[in-house]
């Protein structure tokens, strides 16, 4: 049931007291919150068959809890000058985005696909990244099953973000082509073919990373 007006006052104004280190008025704001996060955290698409699961849907929603409110409670403060850009939303609105990203983070961590200097090229990396990702709960895409499946959504989601050059390279690197591959099809050499790659790779991250910051 959505919230009412009244409710959203009321948690408008418990995060204000809690960002000044109001201890009861934090502990009033998670035990208020708890049935709306385990509400989002158990729908989301992006945790995948781990939302199924109680113990990583609590786990997930304890970390949220750790993200808003460890040391000063930076975290709501700074929903204030959030809102402030966003007058149209309220606080349960940036409690979603919140929550989103600690989600992407924790099936990121699970999925072991923490990036890793000098490592970033990787197509399971890459892969996981995607499937992990908010935008699958903002596009028309079903909840990929197989690495089969993200590939395609992932390729359908490159079209109309990467040029042509970048777009085969990618095509052709999820395929399982090599570099020397990639620049012979492309007539170019390997190490301009690895830079397009990393190119594509990079655009593609910005574009299904986290942007609703």
């Amino acid at each position: 049931m959505p919230a009412s007006a009244a409710d959203v006052a009321r948690f408008e104004a418990l995060a204000a007291r809690a960002a000044d280190r109001d201890e009861a008025a934090r502990k009033e704001l998670i035990e208020r919150l708890w049935p709306d996060w385990i509400r989002i955290v158990s729908s989301s698409r992006s945790m995948g068959r781990m939302a199924r699961s109680e113990d990583h849907v609590h786990e997930v929603v304890t970390l949220a809890i750790e993200k808003l409110c460890k040391g000063d409670a930076r975290a709501l403060k700074l929903f204030v000058a959030w809102r402030e850009r966003n007058a149209d939303k309220t606080f349960l609105d940036w409690i979603r985005i919140v929550t989103k990203n600690v989600i992407r983070d924790y099936v990121r961590e699970q999925l072991g696909s923490s990036r890793t200097p000098g490592d970033e090229l990787s197509v399971k990396r890459l892969l996981n990244e995607f499937a992990s990702s908010p935008v699958l709960d903002e596009q028309s895409f079903r909840p990929p099953l197989t690495a089969t499946q993200t590939a395609r959504q992932l390729l359908e989601f490159a079209e109309q973000r990467l040029p042509a050059d970048q777009l085969h390279a990618l095509r052709s690197w999820l395929a399982g082509s090599t570099f020397e591959d990639i620049s012979g099809e492309l007539e170019q050499g390997t190490e301009d073919a690895r830079k397009l790659l990393r190119a594509a790779v990079a655009t593609l991250r910005r574009e299904f990373g986290d942007g609703e910051h």
